[in-house]
């Protein structure tokens, strides 16, 4: 049974045996994390979200704040803001959003239970293996059925990330997993209209799977075939059986390893079409005065999702509906040359430059896609002058180490001042060797 393979993962699962790669590529996750969360702290939609934590008093830090939480409020307040950007990182294969999920839960059970910097990383490293196969195991099976694969397979690594921190043993876990299971849920018809609850899903799923681990330790049972049984998880949820491939590899591929850091806050399927417009715009000095028509050649898979319906992506009404725009955020990146936190800003959105280049934009099926498995893009502009330039990119781009550090600074720093961005840098990038993260999370504190 898939949930008792996990399990015994997890709870045998040691320091030691993580390799070096794979204990940096969490530390930088969770400094990426980390800053996302400070940089929303401090946005418009903050506030709205942190009216949950609003009454709140427990031992775990809300990122950005003076508040403190209980661990599944502090693990739902900060996965929303790690979240609330869309500036987080995506397993391509399975599309799940791993970090906002699983950074936050391991950090607050790690705060609330003080815990070294060596069980964060094995804690993360079980959720990161987990949640990155669940989804794989129906790649894009989630999207197609209208369910947010990051909201509905992110409760069962939380769950394990936390029974992890807790010490749970292999049954404990495994019942954790199926409570987590019956429980999980999170639809995508936050598309219809850009509402922002969307935000909320990757905290929801560490929440959920913090409660589950808590409730299997107290001995509240869960069915064992939570996965491939007749009622269960990918049955219900996308109407066949899991694909076991993916699982056949744990503890020998590190799928940790393949979760893309972003460089664009934004869509992650935007992204490669992002890379091949900047690389046009700077190859053949483009901007919006010479351009005459743009065609992106997109997978069949990913219009709903970034190109339908039509008006409102070519004139999205809200920053989420814009960061899910492929022609608003291709019209961006060839009017200005670059893409960050301020190109989906409120005050954006009604730019007429960016909205006539937006209307320029169409959309091709690509029948040739490798989608899922990598996230392609194609561009072809239409000059003025007759030119028609292009570019393809065979999968979007990962920020690397150097970028990603930088992105920590200037995502912080709309928080914290220098010298706390600092320490708070220099901390994390030591994780391993802390002997306590509740120093670190002070430091995230307002």
């Amino acid at each position: 049974m898939l949930a008792d393979r996990l399990a015994r993962f997890t709870a045998g699962l040691r320091f030691e045996a993580i390799p070096p790669e794979v204990v940096d590529s969490v530390r930088l996750r969770v400094l990426d994390t980390l800053g996302l969360a400070l940089a929303a702290s401090r946005a418009d939609f903050a506030a709205a979200l942190l009216t949950i934590v609003a009454r709140e008093q427990g031992p775990c830090t809300v990122l950005g704040t003076d508040r403190t939480a209980s661990a599944p409020l502090a693990i739902l307040a900060n996965g929303a803001l790690a979240h609330g950007l869309d500036f987080d990182d995506t397993h391509a294969p399975s599309i799940t959003h791993a970090s906002a999920v699983i950074v936050p839960t391991v950090l607050a059970l790690a705060e609330g239970l003080r815990l070294d910097g060596r069980a964060v990383i094995t804690a993360a490293v079980a959720g990161y293996e987990a949640i990155t196969r669940i989804g794989m195991a129906a790649s894009g099976a989630f999207h197609d059925r209208g369910w947010h694969a990051t909201a509905v397979c992110g409760p069962f690594a939380a769950a394990l990330a936390a029974g992890r921190c807790d010490g749970l043993d292999a049954p404990a876990l495994t019942a954790a997993l199926g409570i987590a299971g019956s429980c999980a849920s999170g639809v995508m018809e936050f598309l219809e209209d850009g509402s922002a609850v969307k935000r909320l899903h990757p905290g929801w799923a560490g929440h959920a799977g913090a409660l589950a681990a808590t409730l299997a330790a107290a001995g509240v049972t869960g069915p064992a075939t939570i996965f491939e049984g007749r009622f269960g998880f990918y049955t219900t949820f996308v109407g066949k059986p899991p694909d076991l491939a993916p699982f056949d590899t744990l503890g020998r591929r590190w799928e940790t390893l393949e979760v893309a850091f972003k460089p664009y806050p934004c869509c992650h399927y935007n992204h490669a079409y992002l890379d091949g417009a900047l690389e046009l715009r700077a190859a053949h000095a483009i901007d919006a005065t010479i351009i005459d028509a743009i065609e992106c050649r997109v997978p069949a898979a990913q219009v709903p999702i970034i190109c339908e319906p039509a008006p409102t992506k070519a004139r999205p009404r809200t920053t989420y509906e814009a960061q899910f725009s492929l022609p608003f955020s291709v019209a961006a990146a060839l009017a200005e040359g670059r893409i960050d936190i301020d190109t989906y800003s409120p005050s954006r959105l009604g730019d007429p430059r960016l909205l006539t280049l937006a209307a320029h934009v169409r959309y091709a099926i690509d029948p040739a896609s490798r989608f899922p498995a990598v996230f392609p893009g194609h561009v072809r502009v239409a000059l003025k002058d007759g030119r028609v330039v292009e570019a393809r990119v065979d999968n979007a781009r990962p920020a690397r180490r150097e970028a990603i550090i930088q992105k920590f600074r200037a995502n912080a720093a709309r928080a914290l001042p220098p010298a706390r961005v600092a320490e708070l840098e220099g901390g994390v990038l030591e994780l391993d060797r802390v002997a306590s993260v509740v120093s670190l999370l002070r430091l995230c504190r307002a």
